[in-house]
């Protein structure tokens, strides 16, 4: 009998999880799936706490406070394969939904020139914004400046050839700092806006563009996986329709454990955690790779799928890829603030609001990159007495200002330590966190009018955790496709963030796609044993780079 063919999935985070389960969905019986993690814990940056509410110490309330993603779109192909996954794990009773008239839905803001400013619902509202009108006449030239021909460039460069340099810098340079917490003068447009760089490449103006409806970048296997879902959960489309965004009961991080749940109740995937891996080798004759484990005996699989960050790859490997180190990634601190509901309010209810880059450089807000309204958004996770008592708001600071706010602190303390001394030391790590406590404090004072004390506070700060793609990125990833290709031969495929999409919808889809391909490649051997062969077509994970 042939030997039993292993599978094994690198990191636990959402990524590394999301590709075990498909597997254990999809493989055959006989194969073996071993999943990999190197903390105490699976779920990566899907982190939920509940806490005690210190307004209600008898026990009776509780509220519920996010580290990182706190909720999903239902939007799009991706997040449609989200919500299947939804569905199969069981969670639709816990799903806590943000209606589209809801004011968390309705009302977006950007804080700009001392104000709140609402971002505008339709074109009649951008033209008569007061943030945009005077805009408006120079964005008008999209229609007639035709498409650039480059192969990429960085968003603010491709935003005010465009719409002008107060579009990129006043409305564009906020959003990103929401989802990426970075450079709009350093991140790849065609990798993070691809719907609007595809606009400029069919239709020469991403207006003409908007209006034909076009820009959607769709796959085959996309397409296939649109028709599959809608066709078997039809009433999806009704849930997708009338909500916004949508979180869990005890917030985001349900996802993840359930999926750890059914992975150890299914029995097909074996859990290592807190085994830190330090070294891959590949033997392409044999058809094995050899995985190194930190204090543990190797682990030998016939193919592994990481789902760990670039760079951590690259210290497992002994040749090196360039395509997996160019992209830096940020940190952000973020801080839960927990206000009395009797002391504190919101003026102007919403989901919250973001700094653009322009306010940033006029005045010193310390890395600030925008607060969401928790409480405003999803009330519901907050249980017992604790309902509709409390004001929840997180403030996310840093980003690709997090070196720059830290040397204040260093400039501040006079110790002449550097931003990495200052994050690392045990003797300025208290210093760090009051220093993002403040701003975050400040920041609610000034721009909310809050000057009640929280009831509250906590800080976390979270290294690396939103890759970079700067320009360039998807070019890189086609030569990375072809690398894996030629030097692994299908024994090693990459998912997760820092390839083909941030978000926690993109990692859950790109996993998808990545298992039912490796998948794919498996074929029966006479003894009925599934066996992965196909050396033609070895699967990498970056196919999809091609296409985008």
């Amino acid at each position: 009998m042939a030997p039993r063919t292993h599978i094994a999935v690198l990191g636990g985070g959402i990524s590394g999880l999301s590709t075990a389960w498909y597997l254990a969905r999809t493989a055959p019986s006989n194969v073996k799936i071993t999943l990999i993690e190197g903390t105490k814990r699976t779920g990566g940056w899907l982190h939920s706490d509940r806490v005690a509410d210190p307004q209600h110490p008898n026990g009776k309330g509780s509220i519920l406070l996010e580290r990182g993603p706190r909720s999903l779109r239902p939007q799009g192909i991706s997040g449609l394969n989200t919500l299947e996954m939804v569905r199969e794990l069981g969670l639709d009773s816990k799903i806590e939904p943000v209606s589209k008239s809801s004011p968390a839905a309705k009302n977006r803001y950007i804080y700009s020139h001392k104000t709140l400013h609402k971002l505008p619902s339709s074109i009649m509202g951008a033209l008569t914004h007061p943030l945009l009108a005077a805009k408006i006449p120079r964005a008008g030239l999209d229609l007639v400046k035709g498409g650039s021909g480059q192969e990429d460039e960085s968003i603010q460069d491709f935003i005010t050839r465009r719409f002008g340099k107060g579009f990129s810098d006043d409305l564009i340079s906020a959003m990103v700092h929401g989802i990426y917490a970075g450079d709009i003068s350093k991140l790849s447009v065609r990798s993070t806006f691809g719907m609007l760089y595809h606009m400029e490449k069919d239709y020469g103006s991403i207006v003409l563009g908007m209006l034909m409806g076009g820009g959607a970048v769709e796959t085959p296997w996309d397409l296939t996986l649109k028709e599959k879902i809608v066709k078997e959960m039809p009433d999806l489309q009704e849930f997708v329709g009338k909500t916004s965004i949508y979180s869990f009961t005890d917030g985001l991080e349900e996802l993840s454990r359930s999926l750890e749940k059914d992975l150890v109740k299914g029995g097909r995937v074996d859990i290592h955690k807190d085994s830190i891996v330090e070294k891959l080798d590949a033997n392409l004759d044999s058809r094995d790779v050899r995985i190194s484990i930190k204090g543990q005996e190797p682990v030998h699989a016939n193919a592994v799928i990481s789902a760990l960050p670039p760079l951590k790859l690259q210290k497992l490997l002994s040749k090196p890829y360039p395509e997996l180190t160019h992209n830096p990634s940020v940190t952000v601190a973020v801080v839960n603030l927990v206000y009395s509901a009797e002391q504190a309010r919101l003026a102007s209810p919403g989901f919250g609001y973001l700094i653009p880059r322009s306010e940033n450089s006029a005045v010193n807000h310390r890395g600030l990159l925008g607060v969401v309204f928790d409480s405003c958004a999803i009330p519901e996770q907050d249980k017992g007495e604790s309902q509709g008592k409390t004001l929840k708001l997180t403030a996310m600071i840093g980003g690709h200002m997090f070196n720059e706010a830290l040397s204040q602190i260093a400039s501040g303390s006079g110790s002449g330590a550097s931003t990495l001394d200052l994050e690392l030391s045990g003797s300025h790590k208290e210093d760090v966190s009051d220093f993002f406590a403040k701003t975050a404090m400040d920041a609610v004072k000034k721009h909310l009018k809050i000057d009640a004390a929280p009831e509250l506070v906590k800080v976390h700060i979270h290294h690396d955790c939103i890759p970079q793609y700067l320009v360039g990125h998807l070019q890189r990833m086609q030569t990375l496709d072809q690398s894996l290709r030629k030097d692994f031969d299908g024994l090693l495929a990459v998912t997760g963030a820092g390839y083909l999409g941030v978000s926690v919808n993109d990692c859950i889809k790109n996993a998808r796609e990545v298992a039912e391909a490796v998948v794919s490649k498996l074929e029966e051997e006479d003894d009925g044993e599934a066996q992965l062969v196909g050396r033609q077509d070895a699967i990498t994970g970056l196919e999809r780079s091609w296409f985008l």
